[in-house]
């Protein structure tokens, strides 16, 4: 009996986007001078307790992420934490095969269309989530700089970043105060209204023990992750480091891929080689890490959207669209 074409996508995407990974890290290996081969032989020889960890970390981390918008959308929609975290897999799945993080604005229509719930409200709490996962970073480095002292390049990427992050805080209060409205009645005007009522956790005490208690989370683990399974790979990293690892391959993230692949790959790796670690221990511990955080989100992403029957979500009938604007 033939395969369902979902299932054969199912089972396609995961080992495309993994034979993409390797071969990308590979090509980078080559043009930098290392030895591939002896990157090969560190993965061999990594224990599988260290790659276990690595998976298992990336459903921590889904986790995590998720209660943070839950922590901001739930009390204004109405949502289980059970349908932020399948949104949130959802959402990292499409990140994963399409560039410039597009699966943040796809999971707000999957989860609009699910739940019933306004798109334009939850698009106003996914605004306010991306803010807070890049906050995050701020409370995350003060509580890191107690302990060692981080490389002077992380100080100047925070102070690019807070200044960036107050110039979005300031605008997101704007956008919530009341003053300029669209024409009364307008599609415009219904949009706009409804966006910020997503927004308006902005102007609530809540959003700062969100800030301050939730948001760093998924980065603090990530950190603790990544000490625990670069020591499988012979590199000894602080938690300094690895919070300024973390910093490193995000900061490459900026150059627009699906899945981020290459772009984590080299900017991990840089500051792996700043730290005093081998090159090709470098590239072979990137290349593993990042593979384990792509698979779990696109393999329970795709069983999510496959078990739902929700697999061409984005393209249900234009009524249901009409009826969820």
């Amino acid at each position: 009996m033939k395969a369902p074409r979902s299932t054969t996508r199912a089972i396609l995407v995961p080992i495309a986007v993994g034979v993409l990974t390797v071969s990308l890290a590979l090509v980078a290996a080559k043009l930098a001078g290392i030895d591939v081969g002896l990157g090969l032989r560190r993965i061999r020889e990594a224990p599988a307790s260290a790659m276990l960890l690595a998976l298992a970390s990336a459903f921590v981390v889904l986790g995590l992420q998720a209660l943070r918008w839950y922590s901001v959308m739930g009390p204004i929609v109405g949502l289980p934490y059970a349908d932020a975290f399948r949104a949130q897999v959802v959402g990292q799945f499409l990140n994963a095969v399409l560039p410039a993080r597009a699966g943040d604005i796809l999971r707000v229509q999957y989860l609009g269309l699910r739940s019933g719930k306004s798109r334009a409200t939850i698009l106003g709490t996914e605004i306010v989530d991306r803010w807070l996962d890049w906050w995050g970073w701020l409370p995350t480095f003060a509580v890191l700089a107690l302990v060692s002292s981080p490389p002077y390049w992380v100080y100047r990427a925070l102070v690019l970043f807070g200044g960036t992050l107050c110039a979005w805080g300031a605008l997101m209060v704007v956008l919530t105060k009341r003053g300029y409205r669209p024409r009364p009645g307008s599609r415009l005007g219904r949009l706009y209204a409804s966006v910020q009522i997503g927004l308006s956790t902005v102007r609530s005490h809540r959003l700062w023990l969100i800030a301050f208690f939730v948001a760093p989370l998924p980065w603090l683990w990530e950190a603790i992750a990544i000490v625990v399974t670069a020591h499988g790979f012979g590199i000894q990293l602080s938690f300094v480091m690895a919070f300024s690892v973390i910093i490193g391959f995000n900061l490459a993230m900026v150059v627009p891929s699906p899945g981020a692949v290459g772009a984590v790959e080299a900017g991990g790796t840089a500051a792996l080689i700043f730290f005093g670690a081998d090159r090709s221990q470098a590239v072979a511990f990137m290349c593993v890490y990042h593979l384990s955080q792509l698979l779990p989100s696109i393999v329970t992403g795709v069983a999510v959207l496959i078990v739902g029957g929700e697999w061409r979500f984005w393209r249900r009938p234009s009524q249901a669209q009409e009826a969820l604007a």
